[in-house]
């Protein structure tokens, strides 16, 4: 055989090998990741199915869980991918970090007609209770700045379930994901929450991956991403779920 053709498998590019073996999670966190019938849809859904597309991974299962067990799974447990995951200093050192995918800006949000003041975090740290899902991004942005009146529970649906049944006087949500997720939770309507006091923080979100991820998996997974945005495909998915007039690009 002719060592030009010889050598001509070794010119087709494949994806690194570990690549295969990752477990891809995500939560109810509409409008990045949500179900319809049964189906994985949102923002961020359709972004990682895009990438995973390009890797060759077009069988690779979403799969949905309560986010605590997402959040440890990703720290305990090797060959881990979890999404919507906002990155924060403390996080550095658990995680790798693909992005970032999106950004929104942390709000404060009431009862509409509650009538708080609340011009800064120290006015947020004497209200009677702020909900919070236990260790998402905004229970321990809040608990790393010492607020010891958080009402910690499983899932941001209850936190604001309990905002609107008066159990807690703030709940803590990035500003363009507010309509959609609470508008997704029965019974509420957004209009019945207003939001209070000046921007606490902008956050990036991101696709994160177990710690012990191969450089080889993390560079595979930038590129695909870099791709999408190079091809306008990033843009379009972005349109869809956020119309131009309202967005706030990464």
């Amino acid at each position: 055989m002719p060592l030009a053709l010889a050598l001509v498998p070794c010119l087709i590019w494949t994806p690194p090998a570990q690549a295969d073996d990752l477990h891809v999670m995500t939560e109810r966190y509409p409008p990045f990741s949500y179900q319809v019938d049964g189906e994985p849809r949102g923002f961020c859904v359709d972004l990682v199915r895009r990438i995973l597309d390009r890797l060759g991974l077009e069988d690779t299962e979403i799969i949905f869980y309560p986010w605590a067990r997402a959040y440890r799974a990703l720290q305990e447990e090797d060959g881990r991918v979890l999404f919507p995951l906002s990155r924060s200093p403390a996080r550095e050192h658990l995680f790798r970090f693909v992005g970032p995918v999106f950004e929104d800006t942390l709000y404060f949000y009431a009862r509409r007609g509650a009538e708080l003041e609340i011009a800064s975090l120290d006015d947020a740290r004497r209200v009677g209770a702020i909900g919070v899902t236990r260790d998402d991004f905004y229970h321990q942005f809040l608990a790393a700045r010492g607020f010891t009146n958080l009402d910690v529970s499983t899932c941001q649906a209850h936190d604001f379930r309990k905002l609107a049944q008066g159990r807690v006087d703030l709940v803590p949500m990035g500003e363009k994901a507010l309509a959609q997720f609470v508008g997704s939770i029965d019974g509420l309507d957004p209009a019945m929450f207003e939001r209070v006091g000046p921007p606490v923080h902008t956050s990036g979100v991101y696709i994160g991956f177990s710690r012990s991820t191969p450089d080889s998996v993390l560079r595979a997974w930038r590129q695909a991403l870099d791709d999408l945005k190079a091809a306008g495909v990033y843009d379009a998915v972005m349109n869809r779920y956020f119309p131009p007039a309202d967005n706030s690009r990464p």
